[in-house]
């Protein structure tokens, strides 16, 4: 029978207050993708990594889209799939699917997800209207993508005001525009646009995929100079490209770093915010790579 070090309840007592100072009223965006709230193992990880993160003290928005449901649902109803350039064009019939779909079915496992593991916290369906301002895209070059939003900001003191109620909060890929309409808005666009906003220590991006891979390997870290050339020699293209894009003006505005990596996998949040080296790939400005080099360091003694 193994026996655990007589060391080991202090080093977990250090790493649990290292983490605790180092977080505590910190700000997480999170946008996980569709296939992460359809998929139950999947769900129920990321809904008790979020329940560590609130108990650290930090403040989760938690961010999230429905593309193959909505494709899916609009087939079944017998209703053309519309997109330009990947962009998805929203009529009323598809924004109806939408409103079913992501707003009610996604948003009804994310409200069972945080019954069962007792997580407390805010499941809207929509983004709060005083958290973003939000025009209805105009049409242009003779595209009209219909009830397709366009945030011009997002509102750090909408933000602020419900989080001195909550740790956590979750909201779908739906948005109010200036009229009340109802839009939707690509969810990298909001979940970037409320880090933004809300000056969030860390914008954490949940996929099937493990972070910005060359030549098959995941890169470990990637600075705001290193992605330029990423995107010129072709090892980003279309939708990570402008997954990039997006991080590079999010750390541009003061967002402090950036993770893509897998929820697929098993508590990958977690290892990802309490391991010294997370799995995905990590995005930060060149100016904070020695800080963070040096807070590995201090991570890695507490860890032995």
């Amino acid at each position: 029978m193994s026996k655990t070090p007589k060391n080991a309840g202090m080093s977990q007592f250090f790493a649990n207050a290292f983490y605790h100072s180092k977080f505590m009223n910190s700000v997480f965006v999170v946008k996980a993708s569709g296939e992460l709230i359809e998929d139950d193992d999947a769900l129920d990880g990321l809904i008790r990594n979020i329940k560590k993160l609130t108990h650290h003290g930090i403040k989760v928005i938690l961010v999230y889209g429905g593309g193959k449901a909505t494709d899916k649902a609009l087939q079944e109803k017998g209703i053309e799939i519309k997109k330009v350039q990947g962009r998805r064009v929203t009529d009323a019939a598809t924004l109806d699917v939408m409103k079913q779909t992501i707003g009610g079915a996604l948003s009804l496992r994310i409200y069972s997800a945080m019954s069962k593991h007792a997580v407390e916290g805010y499941n809207l369906n929509a983004v709060p209207a005083d958290w973003m301002n939000v025009k209805r895209r105009p049409p242009k070059d003779g595209v009209d993508f219909g009830f397709v939003g366009d945030v011009q900001s997002a509102r750090e003191r909408g933000i602020k005001r419900l989080f001195k109620v909550t740790n956590f909060v979750a909201v779908p890929c739906l948005a109010h525009a200036e009229d009340g309409m109802i839009v939707n808005i690509n969810a990298d666009t909001i979940a970037t646009e409320l880090a933004i906003g809300a000056q969030a220590d860390k914008l954490i991006f949940l996929s099937n995929v493990d972070g910005v891979l060359k030549d098959g390997k995941t890169i470990f870290m990637l600075t705001d100079h290193d992605i330029p050339d990423l995107i010129k020699d072709g090892t980003v293209t279309e939708g990570m490209r402008v997954k990039m894009e997006n991080c590079v003006r999010a750390l541009n505005e003061g967002v402090k770093r950036i993770h893509l990596i897998n929820g697929m996998r098993e508590n990958a949040l977690e290892k990802e915010i309490f391991e010294a080296v997370g799995p995905g790939t990590m995005l930060i400005s060149e100016d904070e790579k020695l800080r963070y080099m040096n807070e590995v360091e201090v991570q890695k003694a507490i860890g032995e």
